[in-house]
């Protein structure tokens, strides 16, 4: 089930986030994009009521090992993935980068053990994500942050609608769920996803999510422990 974040956050009703050097200057991404991120996020949010939102102020500080900064760090890899636990040692994951691999990692380092909570998030998305020889639109590229945004707030991925490789989620499908196909066009900036059966985004452009989906972020924004 989905983790709430700590108390003083969840209380804030957002999420700060930290666009990392790397994102920022890396050419498949940079500082509109990840203010497109942010804004379908929180279209998302006002639609869903999903009791939270994403933002980014001027001069927001990357998460410390004290605690203090963004809650999450918004960056973009060609494979490792640094950062650091609630004890401030440093850990070390890696993201399957190659080409055709279109996927992206949120790490969250959690609080306590009986009840956990978590403290800090790190999103990790490809530098320049790949799939039919190019890069993937810029649609596609979005849907994969927003998927990573939704771990950021607590979501896991044993949760409903999420699947592993191995095992398709089923039942109604959105951007939360893995394994999805991306559907090239000829003007890469309206590639999509296949998932489930479900176009994301849809025809009209606009990013959606299930019931299910919402629900589950409300768990934690709307009715979880303070």
């Amino acid at each position: 089930m989905p983790i709430p974040w700590e108390p003083h956050v969840q209380k804030s009703a957002q999420l700060t986030v930290f666009p990392a050097p790397n994102m920022l200057s890396a050419p498949a991404w940079g500082l509109s994009l990840f203010q497109r991120i942010l804004f379908n996020f929180n279209r998302l949010a006002q639609i869903n009521l999903l009791g939270v939102r994403m933002v980014s102020p001027p001069g927001t500080q990357e998460p410390q090992r004290n605690g203090l900064g963004a809650d999450i760090r918004f960056d973009v890899t060609n494979g490792p993935c640094k950062f650091f636990n609630i004890a401030g040692t440093d850990e070390e994951g890696t993201l399957d980068t190659s080409p055709g691999h279109i996927k992206g990692v949120c790490f969250s380092v959690v609080s306590g053990v009986k009840f956990q909570k978590n403290w800090k998030a790190f999103v990790f998305l490809p530098a320049n994500p790949i799939a039919s020889a190019r890069t993937v639109g810029v649609n596609v590229r979005i849907a994969l942050a927003l998927h990573e945004l939704l771990h950021a707030c607590g979501l896991k991925a044993d949760d409903p609608g999420h699947g592993t490789p191995t095992v398709p989620a089923q039942g109604d499908l959105d951007l939360y769920a893995t394994g999805g196909l991306v559907l090239p066009a000829t003007n890469p900036d309206d590639d999509q996803f296949l998932i489930g059966g479900r176009l994301v985004p849809g025809r009209d452009g606009q990013f959606t999510i299930t019931t299910r989906t919402a629900s589950l972020v409300q768990s934690v924004w709307l009715l979880g422990q303070f």
